[in-house]
């Protein structure tokens, strides 16, 4: 049944009429759906987009449009520390050896780069590159260690992992909100995991035969996410541009997510810090230099 024009204000009678109405016994038609104006909101709201009160339609309506790249480096402002040594106690010492190297903090000593440092944008209103990978992602140990020490990985996406050792390791995995992991692999072993629910901050990788070993695993919904490398550089290309982006700034010793991220720059409450990305261009936040004491 179509909606008459009834007087009970122009924007109470424009929804109900939208939305669909049933026929009351009210005078004095005074909305005009046949003005320019009218017809506009009536097609906002029926799209879902501004005027219609959708907080999806206000984010696209703020949305910039091209992409953008950030990129810095992180460096360790005082002494580069010595990389430190775990015990094995003896465990499988004929494959572990005596102890391993402690990753918790690795300072380049030549370039005071700090490797592992993530940074990763907290929400994003587009994608460049939406799509699941198809290529899985490689998760591997050898020498009792894992071989990367903090793996994005995206949500959906396969991750492989593997056991490049001659004995036996486990892999624990408990993603928050998601189902638990925990494959033991033969030497040589593998087998292929997925995420379902994106995390805030990095998930702890342990082997419980081999309790010295931890690494993190990080499920995300998008792309948007670096670890720095040796020289504790980082770069995330294809950014959405011209709209702000709050980002986080994570390291195992200090932490992330609610517990509170690498605080570096004036500005960075909790690790957390905002940017608009220039369309086309690069935002390079220069090289970094984190107090020794943001580790202790």
């Amino acid at each position: 049944m179509s909606c008459s024009k009834y007087s009970i204000g122009p924007l109470l009678a424009l929804v109900i009429c939208v939305a669909g109405c049933e026929r009351r016994a009210v005078v004095d038609p005074v909305v005009d759906f046949d003005d320019p104006e009218i017809a506009k909101v009536v097609a906002a709201i029926r799209e879902g987009g501004e005027g219609s009160g959708s907080e999806d339609g206000g984010e696209a309506a703020a949305a910039g449009t091209g992409w953008g790249t950030l990129k810095g480096r992180f460096l360790f402002d005082g002494a580069a520390p010595a990389i430190g040594r775990v015990s094995t106690g003896g465990k499988d010492a004929d494959m572990c050896g005596d102890s391993v190297p402690d990753q918790s903090l690795l300072v380049d000593p030549a370039t005071k780069g700090i490797s592992n440092v993530v940074v990763f944008a907290r929400k994003v209103s587009r994608q460049k590159s939406p799509e699941t990978p198809t290529e899985p992602a490689i998760f591997d140990q050898k020498a009792c260690l894992f071989l990367t020490h903090v793996l994005p990985v995206r949500t959906g996406q396969a991750m492989k992992i593997l056991n490049s050792d001659p004995k036996a390791h486990n892999t624990a995995i408990s993603p928050p909100g998601d189902g638990n992991i925990n494959p033991q692999l033969p030497g040589g072993g593998e087998t292929t995991v997925s995420f379902k629910r994106a995390q805030n901050a990095p998930v702890p990788a342990t082997c419980s035969i081999h309790p010295w070993m931890k690494a993190f695993v990080f499920p995300r919904a998008d792309g948007y996410v670096a670890v720095s490398g040796p020289d504790g550089s980082f770069e995330i290309k294809d950014l959405p541009a011209g709209e702000i982006i709050e980002f986080m700034v994570w390291h195992e010793r200090v932490g992330g997510g609610s517990g509170g991220g690498l605080v570096a720059k004036s500005g960075w409450n909790g690790g957390r810090f905002k940017l608009t990305i220039p369309a086309d261009g690069v935002e390079d936040l220069g090289d970094i230099a984190v107090p020794e004491a943001a580790f202790k």
